[in-house]
């Protein structure tokens, strides 16, 4: 489990593999002033990147996409006191939309 943010993750990654910021931009398919702004926090990255991103640093999608949706959580609630129970009740309310959508036979219900 990382502790920086996905931008300072990328970047770090970025620079191990000896990428500029135009050669990861282009193998992302994105502009390279965004791609300055995500590493340095002042833009978020999309979900639909991460798989180019898993590919281009051989990482393992599943775990990149668990730091992603963590960090949107972590945005949403870092303001406030008493977070542990937010990401409780958060939780409670997840399995019962889970359990709906069963009975309800919508087996398709995304993330």
């Amino acid at each position: 489990m990382m502790k920086e943010t996905l931008g300072e993750y990328i970047h770090k990654l970025r620079i191990e593999k000896g990428f500029t910021l135009t050669k990861l931009a282009a193998g992302l398919d994105i502009d390279q002033s965004t791609l300055s702004k995500i590493e340095n926090n002042k833009r978020s990255l999309t979900a639909e990147i991460l798989p180019k991103i898993a590919s281009i640093f051989e990482l393992e999608l599943k775990k990149l996409e668990d730091e992603y949706y963590s960090e949107k959580i972590a945005e949403l609630i870092y303001r406030e006191n008493d977070s542990t129970y937010l990401l409780s009740l958060a939780q409670e309310k997840a399995k019962y939309l889970k359990i709906k959508n069963l009975q309800q036979g919508n087996l398709n219900f995304t993330k």
